[in-house]
């Protein structure tokens, strides 16, 4: 190395030459060393040392002797060294014998140690290992093996391994172990399956390798157990297969996943049926170009970019989105983002179409302000509006009628040609009607055949009058029906007046009420004016209710029952209870009647009072005979809403009758909600909380807003009669009542139909999953004894 660095060499060419060097003397030190090693085996075989002892030997006998002549000439000294020369050889051939016994001894321990390693490591190995004979049969098996398999050592010596293989997977098995026989491989690895001694199953990692000799040849073989990595990979699987078959096959979630470019890679079937593109249209494609309208794609890249960035998802919204065809689609949308480990970010997009919901909301709010038959405005409607106009007039000065119109002998035609004849007319009138209004007129249907016209600005009476005749006018010539028939109809209308006849809309609209029963009285047909000649009515009012209070203190009102029946099972679930009232000399006395009347002077809270106490009693006493218990479906006026002795006559009443909370249901009119709406859903929770259960009554004929709606603690809608009547001949009938079906269904609530009279509506409530239903068509109301007697057939 000294003599390189004198040399002068450049930098390269001396490191260069160093380097050589150094190879040289790496390669001469290994040969060394590998001569020795060989040398040193060489010296170990048997017959060697035989042959150099030998030779040594009779090297020794026939150089020594002469080599001590020629040396020694005294023969008594001669003799001496040659026992010198003996004793020499033995102690010579002493040291030899020593030190081949020593190095036997170190070899033997030295084997010993390492077979005692192996064995230890063989047993005690954390996998299974086994040596396999040629044929397959078990020689040598680990405790792991062992305890994996279930058999002792014994048993599994006795076996093959094809004994124990699940029965399929030889097929995989077999083709290997011929290739490590033939050579053409020297090891293999393959997951395979064990049978157990139990029967079960042992999924395992199994590699094999071949040892040859010229003694005998034999296989190794070492067993992973991997049934819990097997178990964990087939939960995730199935878990997958679910995930995937649900998104799939859920025909109203549309899911999505893309990537943070907007390269779509996953696209549901309920996405080809919300947007038309097929699946293989929509993979690869960007979902920009697919469902998003331009003047949303800017701010949904960023928002793609940004989840994919940040790993959270965008706030759940509606939006309106593109379909194949252009159309657009109103959707609920959420995003989900997805980051794993060494992965691009997925974003899934799941989107549940608004479509069918957008038309039953739609549906319901036209229901709250508008009437289905004719599309005319309905009584809440033209109540507020009504409202309105007096309070415009009140600040401007002036005069606001109210016209309120009655069709003369509309029953008659209905119960002539049906309801669905009925409909016909109710829209040929309201189109007459609807000729004579201008912008100045609010004309509205306020139930039944009655309809009513609000004048928001009167310059006379005159012309009030004038503008009802022009009305009764339109309605002389003969309507004609569908099947064929002319009918013609006339008009019994009643005119109010603000200020001179009322100061409130209920009143104004009362006081033309009145008016117009003034004409039905007197022959209909023609027009009459709100006076006070009409005091006549307040008298037999004054009456009647007198006659009431006296009902009240003799008790002679009486409940009736009209079973509520199960449509699933057909059997009877509940009784609504239906006041009575027989006067011993007006005779009976219909609710429509004496409950308006209760409500407008104060008796209503008495007559609920009294319904409540004895119906619970009488439930008492059906529980107290052994009858199954049942609900009871009791009405409360809205009147008793806005009065605080109801919460407490109703835990009054559970205590006194100790009858079930959960066995009463509250039946409450939506009337009710416009005296204070938040007061009355106060109270109805604070009702909700004593367990009683909630219903609402006549549901699409008041106020049905879905406002309110989802705020209530309720448990059921109950269908107005008035959709159910006209079904299955009236269409409009049909659809409102499905969407109002699948509206309770979808707010968790129960749904029962009212005015059930054929099976014909039976049959079309049942299709539309309503839950149950009452009616002329399984009983009418009927009394106490007669309703036991009905439980008990």
């Amino acid at each position: 190395m000294l003599l390189l660095n004198n040399l002068g060499w450049p930098s390269e060419k001396l490191s260069y030459a160093k380097a050589s060097l150094c190879q040289l003397y790496c390669y001469n030190k290994l040969m060394m060393i590998k001569q020795k090693i060989k040398l040193r085996c060489l010296l170990q075989r048997p017959w060697i040392g035989g042959v150099l002892y030998l030779l040594f030997g009779l090297l020794w006998i026939t150089t020594s002797d002469q080599l001590l002549s020629w040396l020694v000439t005294d023969t008594a000294l001669l003799t001496r060294y040659q026992s010198y020369k003996g004793y020499f050889y033995v102690g010579l051939t002493a040291w030899l014998a020593w030190y081949l016994l020593k190095q036997k001894q170190y070899f033997a321990h030295s084997l010993d140690k390492s077979e005692r390693i192996f064995v230890e490591t063989f047993s005690h190995a954390a996998v299974g290992i086994a040596h396999l004979s040629l044929d397959g049969r078990f020689l040598r098996v680990n405790k792991m093996l062992c305890q994996m398999l279930g058999y002792s050592e014994a048993e599994l010596t006795q076996l093959s391994f094809a004994q124990i293989t699940f029965p399929a997977d030889l097929a995989d098995n077999l083709p290997m172990i011929q290739k490590l026989k033939s050579g053409e491989i020297n090891h293999y690895e393959i997951e395979k399956r064990y049978v157990r001694k139990d029967q079960s199953i042992l999924w395992a990692r199994l590699s094999v390798a071949m040892i040859k000799s010229s003694v005998t040849s034999y296989f190794v073989a070492v067993i992973h157990d991997i049934s819990a990595q097997k178990q964990v990979l087939q939960q995730l699987e199935q878990s997958e297969l679910r995930f995937r078959t649900l998104l799939d096959n859920t025909p109203q979630i549309a899911v999505q996943g893309y990537h943070a470019d907007g390269s779509t890679f996953y696209w549901n079937k309920a996405s080809e049926l919300t947007y038309g593109y097929s699946k293989e249209e929509a993979l690869g494609s960007n979902l920009l170009d697919l469902i998003i309208p331009s003047y949303m794609q800017q701010h949904v890249a960023d928002a793609m970019l940004e989840m994919a960035t940040s790993g959270i998802a965008v706030p759940s919204e509606e939006l309106v989105l593109r379909r194949k065809d252009g159309s657009l689609v109103p959707v609920f949308s959420g995003h989900a983002v997805v980051k794993l480990p060494g992965l691009e970010p997925q974003v899934f997009c799941i989107d549940v179409d608004l479509t069918e919901s957008k038309k039953q909301a739609a549906a319901l709010a036209f229901l709250s302000d508008f009437d289905a038959v004719t599309q005319l405005p309905n009584r809440q409607h033209f109540s507020q509006r009504v409202t309105e106009a007096i309070a415009s007039t009140k600040q401007q000065g002036g005069q606001c009628a109210v016209l309120l119109m009655d069709l003369d002998n509309f029953k008659d035609i209905n119960d002539s040609f049906g309801h669905s004849a009925g409909d016909q007319l109710l829209m040929q009138v309201s189109q007459r009607l609807q000729r004579c209004c201008t912008t100045q007129h609010v004309l509205a249907r306020l139930g039944g055949d009655e309809f009513g016209v609000l004048v928001q600005f009167v310059q006379s009476v005159n012309d009030v009058t004038e503008f009802a005749e022009l009305l009764m006018q339109q309605l002389q010539q003969p309507c004609h029906l569908a099947n064929g028939n002319e009918v013609i109809t006339a008009l019994s209308v009643g005119i109010a007046l603000y200020p001179s006849h009322a100061n409130s809309a209920e009143d104004l609209i009362r006081a033309a009420d009145a008016a117009m029963y003034k004409v039905k009285s007197e022959g209909r047909n023609h027009i009459a004016l709100y006076s006070d000649e009409l005091t006549a009515q307040a008298k037999q009012r004054v009456l009647l209710e007198t006659r009431l209070r006296n009902a009240l203190k003799q008790d002679k009102l009486q409940c009736y029952y009209q079973p509520q029946i199960d449509i699933a099972s057909g059997k009877i679930m509940g009784a609504e209870v239906l006041l009575r009232w027989h006067d011993a000399e007006l005779g009976h006395i219909p609710p429509s009647v004496f409950i308006p009347l209760a409500e407008s002077c104060g008796l209503i809270h008495h007559v609920g009072s009294w319904v409540l106490q004895q119906s619970c009693r009488q439930l008492k006493t059906w529980l107290d005979q052994g009858i199954a218990p049942f609900s009871l479906a009791i009405n409360v006026s809205a009147h008793q809403f806005n009065k605080d002795q109801l919460l407490g006559l109703l835990e009054q009443v559970l205590i006194d009758t100790a009858v079930p909370a959960h066995l009463i249901e509250l039946e409450v009119t939506e009337s009710a909600l416009m005296i204070n709406e938040e007061r009355v859903i106060a109270i109805m929770q604070q009702i909700k909380a004593m367990g009683i259960r909630l219903a609402i009554d006549d549901f699409g004929t008041g106020y049905s807003s879905l406002s309110y709606l989802k705020r209530l603690p309720l448990d059921a809608l109950k269908i107005d009669r008035r959709f159910i009547e006209h079904i299955p001949q009236a269409h409009d009938d049909k659809q409102i009542t499905s969407a109002i079906i699948a509206l309770a269904h979808n707010m968790n609530l129960k749904v029962l139909a009212e005015g059930v009279e054929t099976a014909e509506q039976l049959a079309f409530l049942t299709q539309q999953g309503c839950d149950y239903y009452q009616g002329y068509y399984f009983s009418k109301p009927i009394p106490a004894n007669e309703f036991v007697a009905l439980l008990q057939r």
